[in-house]
């Protein structure tokens, strides 16, 4: 018989896909074919016994040196030869081998690219089978290779009386590039086989599968997987859409790993890891009385069948990058989430012991340390339980806020959604029952926002009394640090909204205010008309929209804040590069002669009428209580600060306040929030 391909093979070898990562792909096609054989003998009944594959491995070295070697798993793999007991290459078959583009085992997921798959990694394949012919038997024999015409030294003789139907395939050496790739224990390969065809292997529908080493050493793979693989197999069916797939879970302790298997005509195509799925699985094997192992999942279904592509490394399903949430459509992401969905069912006892000793864990975290998450615990609980165990505490407040931004983002959509509904009197009492639950979850996001800011303060003030001791340096912190816990240095209220500004350390009045510059000098204050280069820290005035209703009323107030650095010394009288006060009255004097631009650009006169409010934020040290002292400042009530009202050139109230009474003071007026959400120390 003369052996005439259809077209060029090395087209066909060059056009045909084999990752050099997936070196073992062309075994797994042979083992795949003789399988179908040793089916199709059994079919035409001249198989009677039970269906066996044999695999040698050839590695690298001399037979002879080969043969005795204990360590021969060291060696690399050179090539694989298969023997199985199949119907062989009869006239129809080896026609279908011989056509390039056959759809002859189609129904049973043969994609007619086997043998191109081969060639891609291997040198050629050297083929002899015997096969039944009339009563007697006969024997083919050829060589395959990456050539144009593919098919070399064929042959065809009566087989010898005492051989029977099989087939004999030598991958002969491996292609460098893919060589590398190869695993060399006996053991691995054998587990690279049980895992490929494992859905052959949990349903009983695979015949024997030997494979040895040159040195006789054996691994039954049927044995190998009741041992090591087939444990506890659980399966379960699920839809996508109108799509069924059915599920096998296994454990096995020879896996690395927990995986997903994506599986087409009783083989693993697609494998992800499992515990980037479902977090609780975690990273390492679980342990029972029987010892340690790892879950290995496999979907099976038509579509994935249907959907599989020709090297069967693939699927032809849209990327995730295009999933449609049309239903009819379906996508790899959908079967994905059904499958996790349907694995956490299965496993939904163990997983649910895992993840209450989790929040047991978390519960403590938040209550004390992250109390504005509290209801979240109420509303997200079955989140909170699929968090990533073992978080810090800095990596849990993350993941808690991204679940906070989550609710509030489903109370705000969900108010939207209700306020739009007809309020239709019919389903007035459905109504009713959503509105109120809105309400309770919009309080608890009001509830979670006050938690968040008393947190807020709480850890202002900690910052706050830690920066007033020594640093590891033996020194104390400079004045513009401490000036940025009360507000950003060198900007402006216009640019910080209220709520990241900390005035409230030294009044709650002070959060409220028309404009505030932060260390700027006058002469970039755009409410300001004056080029003076001289620049106080903190500089309020408050409009008519804090105390009447009339926007046109003048402004009623200035504040100054300044800042010195704690501990500081060396003060000196009537400098005012040397002394607060001095700098604080230049300033007072210097807005006075200026003229203030309201926000509307309208100019307010500003006489010695108008108050200042100034607080001078230093520690009290022996030359500045001198100056104090020579000026008749009075000592205010708790006896830790100085005050005094001017009023014969301009009206203002000088409040000087050591660091520590502004410290205790916030802690005072704060004490009862703290308490209430169990932050007081």
């Amino acid at each position: 018989m003369e052996l005439r391909p259809k077209s060029n093979i090395a087209n066909k070898v060059r056009n045909t896909n084999l990752p050099k990562t997936k070196p073992l792909m062309p075994l797994f096609e042979v083992i795949s074919n003789s399988i179908h054989a040793i089916n199709e003998a059994k079919k035409a009944d001249i198989l009677k016994g039970e269906g066996e594959i044999r695999i040698k491995v050839i590695r690298n070295g001399d037979q002879l040196v080969l043969q005795g070697m204990e360590n021969i798993d060291s060696y690399p793999v050179k090539s694989f030869e298969i023997k199985d007991n199949g119907i062989g290459l009869n006239d129809e078959n080896l026609n279908y081998f011989v056509e390039t583009d056959t759809d002859h085992k189609i129904e049973i997921g043969g994609k007619g690219v086997g043998r191109f798959v081969c060639l891609k990694a291997f040198k050629k394949l050297l083929i002899n089978s015997c096969y039944k012919n009339g009563e007697g038997y006969k024997v083919r024999a050829f060589e395959f290779t990456n050539t144009k015409e593919g098919f070399h030294d064929f042959s065809e003789n009566n087989a010898e009386k005492n051989r029977t139907n099989g087939t004999k395939i030598i991958l002969s050496e491996y292609k460098e590039e893919y060589q590398k790739f190869v695993p060399r224990p006996l053991s691995l390969i054998a587990k690279e086989i049980i895992i490929h065809f494992q859905l052959y292997f949990i349903k009983g529908d695979v015949p024997v599968i030997i494979i040895e080493n040159q040195n006789n050493d054996t691994i039954n793979c049927k044995t190998y997987f009741e041992h090591n693989f087939q444990k506890d197999i659980e399966s379960a069916d699920f839809y996508v859409g109108d799509y069924a797939f059915t599920m096998y879970l296994t454990k096995s302790v020879e896996a690395q790993s927990h995986k997903l298997n994506f599986c087409a005509h009783n083989r693993s195509v697609k494998e992800e890891g499992l515990s980037t799925r479902i977090i609780d699985l975690g990273k390492y094997s679980i342990s029972n009385d029987q010892g340690n192992y790892y879950y290995q999942a496999f979907i099976v279904g038509e579509v994935l069948d249907e959907n599989v592509d020709l090297e069967r490394i693939g699927f032809f399903f849209p990327s995730e990058e295009d999933e449609s949430d049309l239903p009819e459509i379906i996508t790899l992401a959908k079967i994905r989430r059904e499958a996790i969905a349907t694995i956490e069912i299965m496993l939904n006892d163990y997983l649910t012991t895992i993840r209450e000793k989790k929040i047991s864990k978390y519960k403590p975290t938040i209550h004390d340390e992250l109390p504005q998450y509290n209801y979240l615990l109420n509303h997200k609980i079955e989140e909170i339980k699929r968090l990533p165990p073992d978080l810090s505490k800095q990596k849990l407040d993350i993941e808690l806020y991204k679940l906070e931004t989550e609710w509030k983002t489903e109370v705000k959509q969900e108010v939207a959604k209700i306020l739009e509904e007809k309020k239709d009197i019919q389903n007035l009492d459905e109504y009713k029952v959503r509105y109120e639950k809105f309400l309770e979850e919009f309080n608890e996001v009001g509830k979670s926002d006050l938690a968040r800011y008393v947190v807020h303060r709480r850890s202002v003030i900690d910052l706050l009394e830690k920066l007033l001791e020594k640093n590891e340096d033996d020194k104390f912190s400079d004045e513009e640090v401490l000036h940025s816990i009360f507000f950003p240095i060198r900007s402006a209220s216009d640019e910080v909204p209220y709520d990241k500004q900390n005035l409230w350390l030294i009044d709650e009045r002070l959060t409220y205010h028309t404009f505030l510059a932060s260390d700027k000098k006058f002469e970039q204050i755009k409410q300001l008309e004056s080029t003076n280069n001289d620049r106080t820290d903190l500089l309020i005035y408050n409009d008519a929209l804090a105390f009447s209703e009339g926007k046109l009323a003048p402004f009623p107030s200035f504040t100054i804040v300044e800042f010195k650095k704690p501990q500081r010394d060396g003060y000196r009288d009537n400098d005012p590069t040397k002394n607060p006060l001095d700098q604080v009255e230049k300033y007072i004097k210097e807005l006075l002669a200026g003229k203030v631009v309201s926000r509307g650009g309208r100019k307010i006169h500003v006489d010695s009428k108008i108050p200042f409010y100034v607080y001078i934020v230093c520690d009290i040290t022996d030359s500045l209580k001198g100056i104090l002292e020579s000026r008749e400042f009075d000592k205010t009530p708790d006896g830790m600060g100085y005050f005094k009202f001017y009023t014969r050139y301009y009206n203002a109230y000088i409040e000087v306040l050591p660091f520590e009474k502004v410290l205790t003071d916030a802690k005072k007026r704060n004490r009862i929030l703290f308490e209430k959400l169990g932050l007081s120390q």
